[in-house]
């Protein structure tokens, strides 16, 4: 077992990204304790599993286990930094936030949160499908079925740990594979089909990433089958770590802006981002706040 420190700024609270993730779902893709998370990850082509706790001026991360033995230290450290996205310099934002009247009280009250990715782009996308018109406690479930039954684990301490499915595994399976675990028709079509354009390297972070122009690559996302405008700006917010994503037609987001009362019409798509332009280079940023403001129904603007 290893150990090592990392060092985060001022605008990183450990204790915000530990309740984003431990909101009471039925999460397998990661462990959350009183003090500390638990991440099983396939770092530099290995599968590693470490352990996140706050420690004097940062993080301290501890390896419980790494495939092959020695552990790839650069490759976890640029993993956590991006998933956590700890290196973002948050000034600017609550700088805009508190021009807001109505925002104003979220660098207080949710100092340090961060926009927590998703860095795998298959596992990004599946969740997206998997979450399409069904509510969140049923799509974890399908979301946990699919890996336990077709993901790797591991077992560490006395606890399993799980690992997405590789793309190989899910594009050979068939339709109803996934109906036996309650996916419709449609979902598992569109789940088989994405992994399939991802093993064979039609689709991949590198092709996304190659294109500078944003348009571009929501097109890409949006010419897959499956795939609207809202599971694109999602894939690019989580994974790429896009900062001018909006996710329009959120239910959530939708609820967020209606109690804030930053929009008449929550349906009108045009009001919703003639309202986010006052966030540019925020966007992302802003949506994430939106979705933390929705367990304070009683928040109180400063």
């Amino acid at each position: 077992m290893s150990e090592f420190n990392l060092t985060t700024p001022s605008h990183f609270s450990f204790k915000e990204c530990r309740w984003f993730l431990d909101r009471n779902h039925d999460e397998c893709l990661h462990s959350v304790t009183a003090d500390m998370v638990i991440k099983p990850a396939v770092i530099g082509g290995r599968k590693v599993i470490f352990e996140l706790s706050e420690s004097v001026g940062g993080l301290k991360v501890k390896v419980l286990y790494s495939e092959g033995g020695n552990y790839p230290k650069e490759q976890l450290t640029a993993y956590i930094l991006n998933w956590l996205d700890v290196e973002k310099d948050l000034t600017g934002f609550y700088d805009v936030l508190r021009k807001h009247a109505e925002l104003a009280y979220m660098p207080r009250d949710f100092y340090g949160l961060r926009l927590i990715g998703i860095p795998d782009l298959l596992e990004a996308i599946c969740w997206c499908i998997i979450g399409q018109q069904i509510n969140l406690a049923f799509a974890y479930k399908l979301k946990r079925r699919m890996v336990e039954e077709y993901g790797e684990s591991i077992k560490v301490n006395g606890s399993i740990h799980h690992f997405f499915p590789k793309p190989g595994v899910l594009g050979q399976l068939s339709i109803d594979d996934l109906k036996a675990l309650q996916f419709s028709r449609q979902k598992a079509d569109y789940v088989i089909h994405v992994a399939q354009l991802i093993n064979s390297g039609e689709l991949s972070l590198d092709l996304l990433q190659s294109l500078d122009d944003r348009d571009a690559q929501l097109k890409m996302l949006n010419d897959v089958r499956g795939i609207g405008p809202w599971t694109a700006n999602y894939v690019l917010m989580k994974t790429l770590k896009d900062m001018n994503c909006v996710t329009i037609g959120d239910t959530g987001l939708n609820s967020a802006l209606e109690q804030h009362g930053l929009v008449q019409n929550k349906k009108d798509k045009n009001e919703v981002l003639s309202f986010f332009e006052n966030f540019e280079g925020w966007k992302s940023y802003l949506v994430i706040y939106l979705w933390r403001s929705l367990t304070k129904p009683d928040f109180q603007k400063v």
